[in-house]
């Protein structure tokens, strides 16, 4: 299959392509506010739901070994990639390459943020800031219309969620489409990972999972943000100290994961702050990039304190078109039991990040060989993934 072939039926994203070519900034802009206005008319194929590239599902949904993507992986999936339609991720179960799309929105967001890079002067502007913050509002009223419930099913399909794991399996009893997007998970469909060892470390989401030893391997093999220090990220100069040279996991949730976020280990909740910022995509195209995400965007940082009694962080980062981040059990003085539910983000991508003290946690071998090769491990909430030593 040619990239030719992948881009049959691409004729409603044919005009974005020359945008992006051309760089007209103008017309990309004009091109995002259009597809969150789609989105909003119920309008599925077109809005902000529809892919980068409108490929057949069996290729993007495609399987790849460790062998054949390291020796035979077609120069098609390459250009793909290298084009940003998509990601490559790796499932832990086989431990084979699974190839994820990417939504029109968030092809359009990272052009936005990265053209003209040169200047720096985009990036950086009140204009982008506004932007994102202006549509990521509108589409969270959009997706609180009781009307927004006929885009479940098409999303579901689309998708391929498996409803039988979810509390509430009917798709019409669902008030918006924010409510299905925060839909809350059977607690068989995610059972907890020795439960009642309060040393084992579980998957703080469903999600797409890298782990590193330090800081400093993250910023090597992962985000590559220039103002990325836990100093920046925290916003607490004390915090980031008692951290430093600390165990961090990096827990990116894609519109199609279950979006409540769980603590990963046995904690009392210390403090909990809100940080404002914008929202920029959290899609690894973007935290790989020369761009302080994680840092600029809006968050919360959840300080608290293990079993150990030693301290750690969670911190819920928002994105490009999330609509909110709502903590539920998650209470300043509260004590959770690993993998209780902490909260949850409306509509969109998101990302937990956790960050252990140093030499207090020791990560699964295959997690860390991933994250060291950079790539992302698909994962689900409650799955084993380290202990404190």
């Amino acid at each position: 299959m040619t990239i030719e072939e992948l881009q049959v039926g691409f004729v409603a994203n044919t005009d974005l392509e020359q945008h992006i070519e051309t760089n007209d900034q103008e017309a990309l802009v004009n091109a995002f506010k259009e597809k969150v206005q789609q989105s909003g008319d119920g309008n599925y194929k077109e809005g902000i739901h529809a892919p980068s590239a409108h490929a057949p599902k069996h290729w993007y949904s495609k399987k790849l070994s460790g062998w054949v993507h390291h020796h035979l992986i077609s120069e098609d999936f390459k250009v793909a990639v290298e084009k940003k339609y998509g990601v490559f991720v790796i499932q832990r179960a086989s431990g084979e390459f699974h190839y994820e799309e990417q939504p029109i929105f968030t092809r359009i967001g990272m052009h936005l943020l990265f053209a003209g890079r040169a200047q720096e002067k985009l990036v950086h502007s009140e204009m982008m800031h506004k932007l994102f913050l202006h549509e990521s509002k509108k589409q969270g009223i959009f997706f609180s219309d009781p009307k927004s419930t006929k885009q479940i099913p098409s999303f579901v399909s689309h998708y391929g969620i498996d409803m039988s794991e979810y509390v509430q399996q009917d798709l019409a009893a669902y008030k918006n489409f924010n409510d299905f997007f925060t839909r809350a998970i059977s607690p068989a469909a995610r059972p907890i990972a020795e439960p009642e060892n309060k040393d084992i470390i579980v998957s703080a989401a469903d999600c797409r999972l890298n782990v590193f030893k330090n800081i400093t391997d993250a910023t090597t093999f992962w985000i590559k943000g220039k103002n990325f220090t836990l100093a920046n990220l925290l916003q607490d100069d004390a915090l980031a100290t008692s951290l430093d040279g600390g165990a961090i996991a990096i827990f990116r949730l894609a519109p199609q994961d279950y979006h409540r976020f769980h603590v990963p280990s046995h904690c009392t909740v210390q403090s909990i702050k809100d940080i404002a910022g914008t929202y920029y995509t959290v899609n690894p195209c973007t935290v790989r990039e020369e761009l302080d995400v994680f840092t600029e965007n809006r968050r919360q940082v959840i300080t608290m304190k293990n079993h150990r009694d030693q301290p750690f962080a969670l911190v819920a980062i928002g994105a490009l078109l999330v609509g909110s981040i709502e903590l539920t059990n998650c209470k300043q003085g509260a004590t959770l039991t690993k993998g209780q539910e902490a909260g949850q983000f409306c509509y969109g991508g998101s990302t937990v990040v956790v960050v252990f003290p140093k030499d207090t946690v020791q990560w699964d071998d295959d997690l860390l060989q991933h994250s060291t090769q950079s790539f992302e491990t698909l994962i689900h909430v409650g799955d084993h993934i380290g202990k404190f030593i």
